[in-house]
């Protein structure tokens, strides 16, 4: 009893002044103007992946922006290959849906579908419970399969498996890539990121040249045919240019790294929230309070603007468009004030 005499108080004391304390938000000494939306949408973002969206009326945006295929009801987005579009449900359900809305390939999991790519009549499938699987989708059948280590927790961006070649890159659910030979449909090697049990998946995947980078949440790899660097950083985002990489993190720092990841510079936006990036002319960064950031590609100088709305759902941007809600904004749109 006497213990908590004393730690009951004491509990008292932190909930109370934790009720007072306010989140610092980013706040820009000056902006450089405002920005209204140039148009509406059919209906709402209601999901949102890396590579698109899925509107409550069943359309989908991809990184070429709003097409006019529907969904059926129950599906998500998951990407795209000329013309073919996944999509996948929460009853574990994978489609393969034509430029038409009409489903071409349906299959059935034991689990959730966490990321999936499609190449011709190869699809690659990462499952909820870490499982990898490549299927040809012509024959219906399984080439490739191996179950990946138990995962606790992921986050809720996942990168998608990407076909090289005649190469297979799988990102997997605990922080590894998988890569795998299409013609023999055998393990080649397996390089592993940063592997925990919790919130360890492989966030972005990316190949430019003969360069491989990933990341998870907490580093960045960049891989070449001599080499492996890494970097350790509380991921956000990362953006790969032809020599360069961008590192986009969770304290609203900006890390611009040579191609083997040695920095060169940074920026620091005081408490600022990342929720999504653009490359365009500009880098263009989406801050959370209802912000757009542009910065030149070496970090030198930026620009602030002011968004309609501060950003508390779903947000999705292409090479020249920031999607949100029912609205959107095409880059290079800013009006003055």
């Amino acid at each position: 009893m006497k213990y908590f005499r004393y730690v009951l108080p004491l509990l008292a004391l932190l909930i109370l002044s934790g009720c007072g304390t306010k989140r610092q938000t980013f706040e820009p000494k000056s902006l450089a103007g405002q920005i209204s939306y140039d148009g509406n949408l059919p209906s709402s973002i209601v999901d949102v992946v890396r590579d698109g969206a899925t509107l409550e009326n069943g359309q989908i945006i991809t990184k070429d922006g709003l097409q006019n295929v529907i969904l059926p009801k129950g599906f998500t987005f998951l990407g795209a290959s000329h013309n073919k579009y996944l999509a996948t449900s929460k009853c574990s359900n994978l489609i393969i849906v034509d430029q038409n809305s009409k489903v071409v390939y349906e299959r059935k999991f034991d689990v959730i579908v966490a990321s999936a790519s499609l190449k011709d009549n190869k699809l690659a499938v990462v499952l909820g419970n870490n499982k990898l699987l490549l299927i040809d989708t012509k024959i219906d059948k399984v080439l490739y399969s191996k179950q990946g280590d138990a995962v606790y927790a992921h986050d809720s961006k996942i990168a998608a498996p990407y076909f090289l070649n005649s190469l297979l890159i799988y990102p997997t659910l605990d922080g590894k890539l998988l890569i795998i030979d299409m013609k023999s449909n055998k393990l080649l090697r397996d390089v592993v990121i940063k592997s925990e049990k919790f919130f360890s998946n492989v966030i972005y995947l990316d190949v430019l040249g003969d360069r491989l980078v990933a990341a998870t949440k907490k580093r960045v790899v960049s891989i070449n045919p001599k080499t492996m660097s890494f970097i350790d950083k509380n991921v956000k985002d990362v953006i790969v240019l032809k020599d360069r990489v961008l590192i986009f993190t969770q304290e609203g720092r900006v890390i611009l790294t040579d191609a083997d990841l040695k920095i060169l510079k940074t920026k620091k936006y005081k408490f600022a929230s990342f929720v999504g990036t653009i490359h365009g002319k500009f880098i263009y960064i989406v801050e959370r309070a209802g912000f757009l950031i542009a910065t030149d590609i070496n970090l030198k100088s930026s620009n602030v603007y002011e968004l309609p709305d501060a950003i508390a759902a779903y947000v999705f941007t292409t090479n020249n468009k920031l999607f949100y809600k029912d609205h959107y904004f095409k880059l290079d749109k800013t009006r003055k004030r």
